[in-house]
């Protein structure tokens, strides 16, 4: 696995603008459409895999490698041709950013990177950055080409997210405390009545708050047949599989019950979760008017403006929207009517979240001060999520998404070849 990361990086870095020697003569090895390769293009990529992986394990047949550089290079030239065709351009910005990002990441400053490639590389800084724009290129392409050929369905997304759920409530396990009212060897219809009737009453009392230690000192005086245990742990899974396939549980002091076995009636009530990973989130969809902070004004004239757009609203000189698109300096959001999308309570700061849940759907805040500015939010929709749940549902999207990439990529570059003329020069 290092040996192809390692052969991908190399062509990723030198491909496309290699020179040959002064004074050597240079020979097309292999052609591709209208376009050549010459034996320069990959004497310098195996010049550096053998100056740089020492430690690289290459495989046994001697040709081996050099048919993989040349195989990389025609995907890589195949593909660009296609971005050529596209009229896809990148921007000086665009390579300048990458550049940066490079030098960050080498702890350099740019002036130093750049340095650093002149005087170490076999590669001019122009042709360096000629490399990055190709990549660019030919990343965007294949983004493009990979987007229209993948579909994935929301049925297949729930089908791995099921799977992944379940795997993960096998790992849960359960504190619990129980109380047991058993059956005598032969009991009549009144006695299992009554203690049908018992055990509802005694799930009734712990759903509603009773402490069951009172309960259970209670009934050792009144019921003395009554059965107690305390914290005694056990995997959810074989809880489902001894009571009830479909039992869920979700919080602590949660009360199950009650379940009829051959021998009795059982109750639990949940002391402790291990494994739990739930975590329950309110979101709100919103739309909003954001009053800027200015030089021109100061913070008591901008708070008195926006209270005045506020009070317009509420009295029906005009509407939100109105208000959105006339005064509204988010230049992003007031294209949209102020639309933000779905944000969660976790993201915003306590002023916003106390005003957000008084809101009902549709209702207007009042005038809420931020670092920006003043804002006018209204609230359209709210809803509460598990945001382990749906970072597992994005996960699975995530895995299938991942596996077609892998096969349509090379479905893409079979189409590539196979409409294309390439021929392979030898020696």
């Amino acid at each position: 696995m290092k040996f192809w990361v390692f052969l991908f990086l190399c062509i990723i870095n030198s491909t496309f603008y290699v020179l040959a020697d002064d004074g050597e003569i240079d020979e097309i090895k292999v052609i591709v459409n209208d376009q050549i390769l010459l034996n320069s293009d990959i004497d310098n990529i195996m010049f550096m895999l053998e100056k740089e992986g020492k430690n690289v394990i290459t495989p046994l047949k001697s040709n081996f490698l050099k048919e993989r550089v040349i195989e990389k290079l025609i995907v890589n030239n195949l593909i660009l041709q296609q971005a050529n065709k596209m009229n896809i351009s990148i921007t000086k910005k665009q390579i300048n950013d990458v550049i940066k990002n490079i030098a960050f990441k080498k702890n350099m400053s740019v002036n130093e990177f750049k340095n650093q490639i002149i005087l170490n590389d076999n590669i001019s800084y122009e042709n360096y950055l000629k490399n990055i724009e190709n990549m660019l290129k030919t990343k965007l392409v294949q983004n493009y080409e990979l987007h229209k050929r993948i579909h994935i369905p929301e049925k297949k997304v729930n089908f791995v997210f099921k799977k992944i759920i379940n795997k993960n409530k096998t790992l849960k396990k359960i504190n619990l405390n129980y109380i047991f009212l058993p059956f005598l060897k032969k009991k009549s219809d009144i006695f299992f009545t009554n203690k049908k009737k018992l055990s509802e009453e005694i799930f009734k009392k712990l759903n509603s708050g009773y402490s069951f230690d009172k309960l259970c000192n209670e009934s050792k005086i009144y019921n003395s047949d009554l059965l107690f245990k305390k914290n005694f742990w056990i995997k959810l899974n074989t809880l489902q599989k001894n009571f009830s396939k479909t039992l869920e549980i979700f919080k602590k002091k949660q009360v199950l019950g009650p379940f009829l076995k051959n021998n009795g009636f059982y109750i639990f009530q949940v002391d402790d979760i291990l494994n739990n990973q739930e975590n329950i989130l309110t979101e709100f969809y919103i739309q909003h008017c954001l009053i800027k902070n200015s030089i021109i004004l100061n913070d008591v004239e901008i708070k008195n403006n926006t209270f005045n757009i506020y009070n317009n609203i509420k009295n029906r000189v005009y509407s939100f929207d109105y208000a959105v698109k006339k005064f509204s300096d988010d230049i992003d959001s007031s294209n949209k009517q102020g639309d933000l999308g779905w944000i969660s309570n976790d993201s915003l700061d306590t002023n916003f979240q106390k005003e957000l849940l008084l809101l009902k759907e549709n209702e207007i805040s009042q005038p809420i001060k931020s670092q920006m500015g003043w804002h006018i939010i209204r609230l359209l929709k709210k809803r509460k999520i598990d945001q382990f749940y749906n970072l597992q549902k994005h996960q699975s999207y995530d895995f299938i998404l991942h596996r077609k990439m892998f096969l349509e990529k090379y479905n893409w570059i079979q189409d590539l070849k196979n409409s294309s003329y390439i021929k392979i020069i030898q020696p």
